[in-house]
């Protein structure tokens, strides 16, 4: 009678049927080869290596694989059923690390993105239509979150923050330096107030402010004399959302700081004016944070560099300027 099949075997053992893919290597470059010590020198595997981790092949498996003598080797029925198997095993390993290779090579593949509304309306929406023409194997998800999104436990790829620095020290952080930001209030709340001549003097006067980790809020400020001032206010209210605070700041709810661009329409009508128009705050910064450099795609690596190309173009047509020196930016790594 002919001896069981492989795969009948295969369902006897169950679980243990699962070797170690170097174990099975070796037995494969072994049988073709012909010898242990041809394989041995084939692999730059010692020999007496080579014969314990065929042994212990067999041990898992529960079966000889190779009849040995001091001469030669000779393989079973069984081990020749195996090593068909085998070959296809290794093939589809080959296979599958083509897959992943092709994948870091080519820019392909779904891209989770987190980021706060107003960035993703105003400046990330329009560049990734440019880099979607560019890349058509690309799929991007955008998911709108605050500033505090925990890019691991969400399961980004990349998220955008909006901050002066990120203090998430888990995180890979590149920045891209934006346009400078000032401090706005409408001219109902400071009607009937003395207007603020130095920083101090703002603490006098209510605020609004985006959400800080700490729960503490500060404005620092550079003096034309270049000496620095930090003061911190207590906001009615506290938001990720930029264009809530341009509104509450519009409403009279309280001083805001916000990018000088966002609020020059309503600077131009007089619903908001400039407050302490002759201190520097520090400039606004995008941030895009990742968890790893390492295992990144090619697809997350190419938007990464794409932003940090585009960006500038798209902030200077929000600006309405087309001069380059008409805002700060740096690229690099916090």
């Amino acid at each position: 009678m002919p001896g069981p099949t492989l795969a009948a075997w295969m369902r006897v053992k169950g679980d243990a049927s699962v070797q170690d893919l170097n174990d099975i290597y070796y037995f494969v470059r072994v049988v073709e080869l012909g010898t242990f010590t041809a394989a041995s020198k084939a692999l730059g595997v010692a020999k007496s290596q080579l014969s314990f981790r065929i042994a212990r092949l067999e041990e898992d498996l529960g079966i000889r694989l190779i009849q040995r003598t001091t001469r030669r080797l000779h393989v079973s029925e069984v081990g020749l059923l195996y090593y068909q198997q085998c070959l296809k095993i290794l093939a589809a390993a080959q296979e599958a690390q083509r897959v992943v290779e092709q994948v870091q090579a080519t820019p392909r593949g779904r891209i989770r993105i987190g980021c706060p509304v107003l960035f993703e309306q105003l400046l990330l929406a329009p560049l990734l239509v440019g880099f979607l023409e560019c890349y058509p194997e690309v799929q991007i998800e955008i998911d709108i979150c605050g500033h505090q999104a925990d890019v691991v436990a969400q399961g980004f790829d990349i998220a955008f923050r909006v901050r002066q620095t990120v203090r998430d020290s888990s995180l890979v952080v590149r920045s891209f330096g934006m346009d400078r930001h000032i401090l706005v209030a409408s001219p109902r709340l400071l009607e009937g107030l003395p207007t603020p001549q130095q920083p101090k003097d703002l603490a006098r006067l209510p605020s609004v402010d985006v959400l800080e980790s700490e729960g503490r809020h500060f404005w620092t400020l550079l003096g034309p004399d270049g000496s620095s001032s930090m003061v911190e206010h207590h906001p009615r209210l506290t938001t990720d959302d930029l264009h809530a605070l341009l509104e509450a700041a519009i409403g009279g709810i309280g001083v805001a700081e916000l990018p000088d661009w966002m609020c020059r329409p309503a600077l131009a009508d007089g619903r908001l004016v400039s407050v302490l128009d002759s201190y520097l705050l520090p400039p606004g910064n995008v941030h895009a944070v990742y968890p790893s450099r390492h295992g990144q795609t090619a697809a997350v690596r190419c938007l990464i560099d794409y932003v940090a190309a585009e960006l500038p173009r798209r902030l200077r047509a929000l600006q309405g300027v087309d001069e380059e020196s008409a805002f700060a930016t740096t690229v690099g790594v916090e």
